[in-house]
Order: structure tokens, then C-alpha cells, then sequence
């Protein structure tokens, strides 16, 4: 058995629950030695896949102020309480596309600030992080956290020299070591580690192969700790085959899917929460210095508007909303202008405008039809909507801002018949579950082809296209094919109800949703 839990064995207690009032008291170890004496609880709150500061859909669920107010009421049931995420935060949201007064972006600062109050204690990198492309931006966001980040196979390239990114000077480990007692003074020592996936591929990062850099992590943290545990941005297949081939860690607090879900593979319990904080994990041990026995139990807890938001949190993101209201204004938005009636819900999370139509994708390609008219089809990668989000009642310009951070300009390009199916063959079947999937206007399958406006692709037509131009770049994945056509662009539009138009998706689907006025 692993040295890392000194016992021998592991006992794992798991509840998968919707509340804290669904956790019962952890039985205690059949040996003797262990019920007699005092074992060491701790508690860690798990986060993952975090953008958004404030809460969700109209209020209602999410925002860093309420997780603030958990973790405090963790900390009164138990001082030996630490709070982790489990990367993605510092990119993508739409007020990490702005600009501050001095001209740099704010880049994640504000999750960064937002973070520090709300008293997250360890962190390590999802893929996002590396959508910064300023090496230098990322540095500062780092050193800027009060929390500390761990991972032990993204490293930093710099001049011609692969190492560990720094931390207020000193080395980003592969691991960490949480002391902690219990009232008699008996000592455990939790080691984590952190993994991300190979996704983003910027010049200044390197990843080291995730199986073979765990097993060598591992079997450090083994001689070391008491417990080790893991934060794991990984995909959901990929933890699941780590744990198989890694056995023996009672815990992957893992990111990366956006949506809530757990596993228990060999002794390995694998959960990940909701994205923007909707739902947290609380994962409750008890460990016993004398046998190495450790009991787990883990719920899944809602984030939602029966918790207080914390004061002092809540300055800290009402000071950035206030800050990102000034300076969309000064870019032309109104963030609090009301736009229309959402009658049905319009769906934006991410796994289901990644792997199937949504209403909210219709709804943005019908307005790119509407400023561009008569092309034969409209497309939409859904990686450009970044809300992971549904909206309900009033829709704001805010909340189209937040839904395409980065905006963009559409263009229309010709295509043949046959790259035409190339081209929907990839952005709906190859692409299903990647931010490369299409959102489509006038397009069906038709068995191993498509129809465009009711008739089956012709290889001998040329068809008109109105896509994202990142897209028609060949920007997308397994789309580069696209980047050997032309396309034409257009910097305004004049609408057929005399109004003009920026030519940026953001500006396109405000005009849209207030024409229509409900949907």
C-alpha cells in the first residue's frame, strides 16, 4: 500500500449530495488503537472553471461573495478548512477583455482581487490561464494572488530555458504540503498537486506528459505525506484514465467540462462542480495518524441565493462591476440598457451550445442574417459564446457583452459544393463537443451529407457562407482549410430599417434582439 496514507488501507466514505444537511457523521475504523483516538478532520471547498464574479441568471445563482460566505461557515465548523480551484479563471469573461486606465488589460486582475477576498488558498492552471498571449501579464497575475498556485507539468519557456513559472519569487511547485492538526496536536500532512491539459499552445509554456509526470509527483508526495490529492484540469476520460493508471489518491478535485459530475475509480473519487461557481464541492476527512486510515465524504453544494454574499468580497466585485460599466460606455455600450423579453429561455452553457443547436445560436444567426441578407448559409462557432450561462426575462446589452467577450466582425466567403460539406461535416460531426462546434442557419443533415434551404449540397454549386472572420481565418479548430479562400468584409451595415450597424457580432446581435424586442 501507498505510503502517502501509512496505514493499511484506505477507506473511502463518499455522499454525493445536494446540501450540507445531506452529509452524515463518518463512521469511525474498525481498529481498536484508531476509535480510541482523536482523529484529524479537515474540510476543502472545491471550485472550478470560474468567470464570472458576480452572480448568474438574474441574480440567482453563483458569485464569489456567496462561496465567501461558505467558506466561513466551513471555517466555523472547522478551523482546518482550505479553499482550491481547479483552473480557469484569470480568462475568458468579457471584463478580462478591457482595458484599464493605464492601458493594459485587466486580464483576470479582477478575478484575481475577487479571489484574495474571498479567501481561496491554492490554485493551479487550467487552460485558459495560458489564453494570455503577454508572458508578462501572466507573471503579474501570479505574483498578484495571495492564494498560491501549484502544478507540476505546465512549465515556463523562457529564454530557450524550460522551468517552473515563479510566484512572488519563488518557484510555482510540483506540489504542496498543507500542515494540519487536530486539537491534541497530532500532525497531518496533505500534499497536493495540480494537472492541466496540453490545450493552449503558447510559445511560452511547455506541458510534460500528465501520466508520466503524475507517477514520478506521486511517488515523491508519497514519502512526504500523509494524504496526497490532486486538481486536475483535465478532460473527464483523462482523470478517469490517470486514476486507473495511477491508483491509490482518495481525491481528483478536478475542471475543465462546466458541468457537475463524479466518479469513483479503483479509490479514487473523481468530482468536478458546475463552472462560474453555480454548485461547489465540499469534500469533509477524517483521518487517524495511527493506522493511516482516511474517510471522505463529498457533496455537492449549491451556490445560489439563500447564501448571504460576504461584505467584504462583495465591495471588492461591486468596485470591478462598476469600473467595467465605466468603461463599456466608453466603448459605446450601454451594459444597462434593456434590449428584450427572453419568453423562453435562451440556452448558452457551454455543454450544450458545444454539442447541439440552441436557440440562443439561432438567435445569433439570425441576426447576422439580418444585417447581411440573402447568403445561403449562416454559421456560428460556439466557441465565441463564452457565457456558459442561460438568460430568462430582461436581457441587457451587458448580458451580450458577456456572452461574446471577445467579439469580432463576420465576413462572407464562396465556397464550392464540396467544401461545403468539408466544412459542416467538420463544424457539426468532427468539431461536436469543442468550441469549433457551428450553430447553423439554414443548414440540416441528410445522412452522410447536408441540405442547405431544403436541397441536398451540390458539388457543383458555390454557395455563400456568413461566418466569424477568426473562423474564415482558419482559426478554428480543424477548420485551417478555410484560410486558403478569400472572403469580403464590410467595416458598417446599413439595415434594411435604416439603422447602421458596427460590423462586430457584439453590435449585430444587440441591433437584432432590440428590433425583435421579444423572443
Amino acid at each position: 500500500m501507498y505510503k502517502r496514507f501509512r496505514g493499511l488501507y484506505l477507506q473511502l466514505f463518499v455522499l454525493l449530495a445536494l446540501g450540507l444537511g445531506a452529509c452524515q457523521t463518518p463512521q469511525p475504523a474498525t481498529s481498536t488503537t484508531a476509535a480510541k483516538e482523536d482523529p484529524i478532520e479537515f474540510i476543502i471547498l472545491q471550485l472550478n472553471d470560474v468567470y464570472e464574479i458576480a452572480p448568474l441568471e438574474g441574480g440567482k445563482f453563483g458569485g464569489l461573495a456567496r462561496v465567501a460566505t461558505l467558506k466561513k461557515q466551513l471555517l466555523r465548523e472547522n478551523p482546518n478548512t482550505i479553499a482550491v480551484l481547479s483552473g480557469d479563471f484569470l480568462s475568458p469573461s468579457f471584463i478580462g477583455t478591457l482595458r484599464m486606465d493605464d492601458g493594459d488589460r485587466i486580464a483576470g486582475l479582477q478575478m484575481v482581487e475577487t479571489l484574495n477576498a474571498m479567501g481561496m488558498d491554492y490554485v493551479t492552471f487550467g487552460n485558459h490561464e495560458f489564453d494570455l498571449s503577454n508572458v508578462e501579464v501572466l507573471k503579474k497575475r501570479i505574483d498578484q494572488s495571495d492564494f498560491r498556485f501549484v502544478c507540476a507539468n505546465a512549465k515556463l519557456v523562457e529564454n530557450g530555458m524550460t522551468k517552473s513559472f515563479s510566484q512572488k519569487g519563488a518557484a510555482v511547485p510540483d506540489y504542496v504540503i498543507h500542515e494540519i492538526r487536530n486539537a491534541g496536536g497530532d500532525l497531518m500532512k496533505l500534499a497536493i498537486t495540480g494537472l492541466v491539459l496540453p490545450f493552449a499552445k503558447q510559445d511560452y509554456v511547455e506541458y510534460l506528459p500528465v501520466e508520466e509526470t503524475f507517477r514520478k509527483v506521486s511517488a515523491e508526495m508519497e514519502e512526504v505525506a500523509d494524504v496526497s490529492v490532486a486538481l486536475t484540469h483535465l478532460a473527464a476520460r483523462d482523470d478517469i484514465a490517470l486514476a486507473k493508471a495511477v491508483p491509490g489518491f482518495p481525491l481528483f478535485m478536478g475542471g475543465h467540462e462546466h458541468v457537475n459530475m463524479s466518479f469513483y475509480i479503483e479509490n479514487t473519487v473523481i468530482t468536478k462542480a458546475d463552472a462560474n461557481a453555480k454548485t461547489a464541492y465540499v469534500h469533509r476527512g477524517t483521518y487517524y495518524p495511527s493506522t493511516g486510515q482516511v474517510s471522505l465524504r463529498s457533496s455537492l453544494i449549491t451556490i445560489d441565493d439563500k447564501l448571504a454574499e460576504d461584505p467584504a468580497t462583495k465591495v471588492v466585485v461591486d468596485k470591478w462591476l462598476g469600473a467595467v460599466d465605466d468603461i463599456a460606455q466608453n466603448m459605446g455600450f450601454n451594459p444597462a440598457r434593456e434590449l428584450m423579453v427572453a419568453e423562453q429561455t435562451l440556452i448558452c452553457t457551454e455543454a450544450l451550445i458545444r454539442s447541439q443547436p440552441t436557440n440562443y445560436g439561432g438567435l445569433t444567426t439570425r441576426a447576422f442574417e439580418a444585417v447581411w441578407p440573402d447568403a445561403d448559409v449562416y454559421l456560428l462557432n460556439s466557441g465565441s459564446m463564452r457565457l456558459d450561462d442561460n438568460l430568462e426575462g430582461t436581457v441587457t446589452e451587458y448580458d451580450v457583452l458577456r456572452t461574446y467577450p471577445f467579439g469580432g466582425p463576420i465576413v462572407k466567403m464562396e465556397l464550392h459544393g464540396e467544401e461545403m460539406g468539408k466544412l459542416l461535416k467538420t463544424g457539426l460531426f468532427l468539431n461536436k463537443g469543442e468550441g469549433g462546434y457551428f450553430q447553423t442557419l439554414y443548414v440540416q443533415p441528410a445522412g452522410q451529407t447536408f441540405t442547405v434551404k431544403g436541397e441536398t449540397i451540390d458539388p457543383g454549386k458555390t454557395y455563400s457562407v456568413v461566418l466569424p472572420q477568426f473562423v474564415a481565418e482558419g482559426k478554428e479548430a480543424n477548420l485551417e482549410f478555410l484560410a486558403d479562400h478569400k472572403f469580403e468584409t464590410q467595416k458598417t451595415f446599413n439595415t434594411a430599417d435604416g439603422k447602421t450597424v458596427n460590423n462586430d457580432m457584439r453590435n449585430i446581435v444587440i441591433y437584432f434582439m432590440d428590433k425583435i424586442g421579444r423572443f
